[in-house]
């Protein structure tokens, strides 16, 4: 059975104040909670990078915790190459303890150059990133569970020295099971799969990348849950949601352009599906094709979230929200008379 989550990068103009952003994410939040939607995350984004203004997503997560009822809301992600993860690993458990079991941390091992220098940071190659997250993870793990301990000799130092002690507070026992892990390579895959943590793609990545990594991730010991992202625009109808994203889809396509993502020798098409293409992987449809779109995807790689990214500048909000409805109350009803996959609200089950 196939759930819906919602990630946020919280977005907007520098120049836009970050309170308004704040306010119109946590009214879409609590939209997503009415409708049965099963997961909220957001994204750690520090001095502007990706026009994000939420720089500490888990106060984010926690703050609206109690504005919610049934949504698990968390981190996509907490860049842990950034942040101690002794730390880390104390601020999330005492989140989880106030949010009842609705936390849903997720972490990841990567962030950009510009971020690492506004650490004083340096950047790595992939081995040692991936060592230093394996290591990360397992100091957070250890800690939740209230105890870590003096660490073995081996043939290398540890990046962390952490003296043996019995930390406070000691998360729920499932807090484990219930965290996602970024997934943008074979590597990561592979720790997810190895750690017995879920799995969080990108939307830039490519259905034949997304069965890449699963299949990885099954081979390393993988048994979690696996969110397979994506751009999603649900207007009353074909002509009206292409009408209706045009200009999010412009802007968005420049800004990719701008950042590298797309060739600066690539022409700004002038049909539509072109720009919606990769590396954007926008869904986009009125709700039968949206429900088509998903399920094509879901038949390359059987994913267990549909984790949709629906806030853009160049939608206004109500567009937005009223897409969210769509995607709920008309996408999942046509799925459900097809059979599986069926895209489900929120359900009592602990990840």
């Amino acid at each position: 059975m196939i759930q819906i989550g919602l990630t946020d990068h919280l977005e907007g103009p520098r120049e836009r104040p970050s309170a308004a952003i704040l306010g119109e994410v946590a009214e879409l939040v609590r939209l997503a909670d009415r409708l049965g939607v099963r997961f909220a995350w957001f994204t750690e984004h520090h001095d502007h990078v990706h026009e994000g203004h939420l720089p500490t997503p888990l106060l984010f997560a926690l703050h609206l915790a109690s504005q919610t009822r049934r949504i698990h809301l968390g981190t996509a992600i907490i860049c842990l190459n950034l942040h101690h993860p002794l730390d880390v690993a104390e601020q999330t458990a005492v989140a989880e303890l106030l949010m009842l079991g609705r936390l849903a941390p997720g972490f990841g091992s990567g962030s950009t150059p510009d971020e690492f220098r506004l650490f004083g940071l340096d950047e790595t190659g992939d081995d040692e990133r991936h060592a230093r997250f394996t290591e990360a993870l397992g100091i957070i793990r250890d800690a939740w569970r209230g105890e870590i301990r003096e660490r073995e000799p081996g043939p290398t130092p540890g990046y962390f020295q952490v003296p043996a002690h019995r930390p406070l507070p000691v998360a729920s026992p499932d807090l484990w099971d219930r965290t996602w892990i970024a997934v943008n390579s074979v590597g990561s895959a592979r720790i997810a799969g190895a750690l017995g943590l879920n799995m969080l793609f990108s939307h830039l990545r490519t259905p034949a990348q997304y069965r890449q990594y699963a299949e990885t991730y099954r081979t390393a010991g993988g048994h979690g849950l696996i969110a397979a992202n994506r751009p999603v625009f649900v207007g009353p109808d074909d002509q009206t949601a292409w009408s209706c994203i045009e200009p999010a889809l412009r802007r968005l396509w420049r800004r990719f352009q701008a950042e590298g993502k797309i060739s600066a020798e690539t022409p700004e098409s002038d049909h539509l599906p072109d720009l919606a293409g990769h590396p954007i992987n926008f869904i986009i449809g009125g709700p039968e094709s949206v429900a088509r779109q998903l399920r094509e995807l879901w038949s390359i790689v059987r994913f267990d979230i549909a984790n949709v990214e629906v806030r853009w500048a160049g939608l206004e909000h109500e567009q937005v929200c009223d897409s969210l409805r769509r995607l709920t109350e008309q996408v999942m009803p046509i799925l459900n008379a097809q059979g599986q996959p069926v895209l489900a609200p929120a359900q009592n089950n602990t990840a």
